[in-house]
């Protein structure tokens, strides 16, 4: 029998590993170190030292609200975007200045640093423009205040990102409300020194394009889904075609998981069954290698002097760092080399939904029939992998089975995987859920009278949209779920404001839909215990919505626990509270599921449920 985890070792994970940067001098990347509370720094390897750059700073960016691209590297000089201050900062020869004044109306991302043109490239954001933010290209000069902002380098669309400089080139990608990048964007370039000249390389209605990556020959390769998967093409050059996703999607600022070297070939991830291995494309002659087995995801990738350097994820310990020589080689530099005990790894699961098949990941105990916990990944458009996850190795611990769920319009399995859920978010993804379980049900491999489902945001949605329209599940725990799907055309950031429109209708001539797919609006329909969990902050999910939530399973007769979390917003970071929300996690599910009592959790006060339970 395994030993329980211990909540600690949930909480205090070790510090991550992400966005790797190279320079013929030395290595980057970003380390969030857990005991900071999350704090984000640069750390650089150097003639085989590790140091921390940024000890003072928050490396953050906030644009487009979830960031990306904060911090970029020339040579031995790093400039970053900290969060403490709100400014962009350069480290260099001469020490640290910033290149931004304090108090701007700007917030910047998507950093490129050239020391031999003077300049950051970075997009930036006017958040003092009418009637929604304003974004631009522009150019920060090093030698100046920047008191305007810097230069502007490309203007008038809704959206850029994805900036990357070679030579006297500048390339980038763009896209317009209504929408999202993974809908139909295009990919731009221009002269860093007069981009009046910008004209699109690959620009189609209805084709996401974009991740432009300049090749050592100068070329330019982007990917395109043109033909049903994100694949590279080479402008005026060959494509590759396979029938496997090569980019996610883009949420944040962050360069292209992808780099061009040697002979122009292209090192990049790509995505089969659910999970992402490191692909190398060659385009001379077309021929493909994989490198690297056993990964559940690359993370980025940089390259410098023949050497690529890889951050990937695995399936039994936590992101590391290595370099791939010319030879074929492969060199440790950060994170975990051993695995971790006792790790349950994910099996992949596929089912029959409504729309077609669906692909999700089971962890299992021991035990012959365990109850089952369902999570709903957010975004939507976003996608579980098998990566080692803490949280999912402590339930399978307490004797629960995880099903993870890549519902229709996941990433990661093509176009029409992902345009299945267009028009239909709130009804398809539950179908493809309850399909999943039963999948796992009928054989006899989790417990179909102890099933919950769980979420968080739009993956909170798809639990309380599940707990309002079936009956597959005896549990629900809701951890700031969007209960009204009203708030979020009438009060959200400009980087999703028309997303549910593909997802759900036209607004505001679809209120009618918004509104019967709303589970705040059919809270009638709850009949299961519940657990909610809400941080008083928030402004994406109004708390009041959580009460309304919690009121109307106390009217059903059912259990209830509402934990109403001081200070936090949307998402919970302080230490104090995820520890306090996982304990009454775990006792909300004992004490529903009878299950006994684990000594070093609290007992969760929950409504009209007795303790005979535990």
């Amino acid at each position: 029998m395994r030993t329980p985890t211990p909540i600690d070792s949930v909480l205090h994970y070790p510090d991550a590993i992400s966005q790797v940067r190279a320079t013929d001098e030395a290595v980057y990347w970003l380390a969030t170190i857990a005991a900071e509370d999350g704090r984000t720094t640069v750390r650089r390897l150097l003639g085989g030292e590790v140091s921390e750059l940024t000890p003072e700073a928050n490396v953050r960016s906030r644009a487009m609200e979830y960031g990306g691209g904060a911090y970029a590297v020339d040579g031995l000089a790093v400039a970053y975007c900290d969060d403490r201050t709100g400014r962009v900062w350069l480290r260099g020869e001469a020490g640290t200045c910033p290149v931004t004044p304090e108090n701007s109306p700007y917030v910047y991302g998507g950093l490129v640093l050239s020391i031999a043109d003077g300049v950051i490239l970075a997009v930036r954001e006017d958040h003092s423009a009418e009637p929604e933010t304003r974004t631009e290209i522009v150019a920060l000069s090093l030698s100046g205040a920047n008191d305007g902002g810097g230069t502007v380098i490309a203007t008038g669309a809704d959206f850029y990102a994805s900036i990357a400089l070679s030579g006297c080139r500048v390339a980038w990608q763009q896209w317009d409300h209504p929408n999202m990048s993974w809908d139909t964007s295009s990919v731009w370039t221009a002269t860093l020194a007069d981009p009046s000249d910008a004209a699109p390389v690959a620009s189609s209605d209805g084709v996401s394009a974009g991740y432009p990556v300049w090749l050592p020959s100068g070329r330019l390769a982007f990917v395109s889904d043109e033909d049903g998967f994100w694949n590279w093409q080479i402008v005026d050059g060959p494509r590759w075609k396979i029938d496997r996703d090569c980019s996610g999607p883009l949420w944040v600022l962050n360069p292209a998981v992808a780099v061009g070297f040697g002979d122009d070939r292209i090192a990049t991830v790509c995505y089969g069954d659910g999970a992402g291995r490191l692909a190398g494309w060659t385009p001379s002659d077309g021929s493909e290698a994989f490198p690297v087995p056993g990964t559940t995801d690359i993370e980025s990738l940089a390259t410098a002097g023949g050497i690529v350097f890889v951050v990937a994820e695995w399936p039994d310990r936590g992101s590391s760092l290595f370099a791939i020589h010319p030879d074929g080689s492969t060199e440790s530099l950060a994170g975990p080399t051993r695995k971790e005990p006792d790790v349950v790894r994910g099996e992949s699961i596929w089912a029959e939904g409504e729309s077609g098949p669906v692909q999700s990941w089971l962890y299992r105990p021991e035990s012959a029939t365990p109850p089952l916990i369902v999570m709903t990944h957010g975004g939507p458009t976003s996608m579980a992998t098998a990566g080692y996850d803490a949280t999912t190795q402590f339930w399978v611990s307490r004797g629960f089975a995880v099903l993870d769920v890549n519902y229709s319009g996941s990433t990661g399995f093509g176009r029409a995987y992902r345009d299945r859920l267009k028009g239909r978010w709130g009804l398809l993804d539950v179908s493809d859920a309850v399909a999943a379980v039963r999948a796992v049900t009928d054989r006899g491999l989790a417990d179909p009278t102890r099933v919950a489902i769980t979420g968080g945001s739009a993956g909170g949605y798809t639990t309380l949209q599940s707990l309002t329209t079936t009956d597959v599940y005896a549990a629900g725990i809701s951890r700031y779920g969007i209960g009204d799907l009203t708030t979020l055309v009438t009060d959200t950031h400009k980087a999703e404001s028309r997303y549910p429109e593909g997802l759900v209708a036209p607004w505001p001539e679809g209120r009618a839909i918004y509104e019967d797919r709303s589970p705040v609006n059919h809270l009638e329909r709850l009949s299961t215990p519940m657990l909610i969990l809400q941080g008083t902050e928030d402004k994406v999910v109004p708390p009041s919505q959580a009460v309304q939530m919690a009121e109307a399973v106390r009217g059903a007769g059912q259990p209830v626990a509402l934990l109403m979390l001081e200070g936090e917003g949307h998402g919970f970071r302080a230490l104090a509270t995820r520890r306090r929300a996982l304990e009454a996690q775990v006792s909300f599910l004992e004490q529903v599921f009878g299950m006994p009592h684990s000594p070093d959790v609290p007992v969760l006060e929950i409504e009209s449920l007795g303790l005979s339970g535990r």
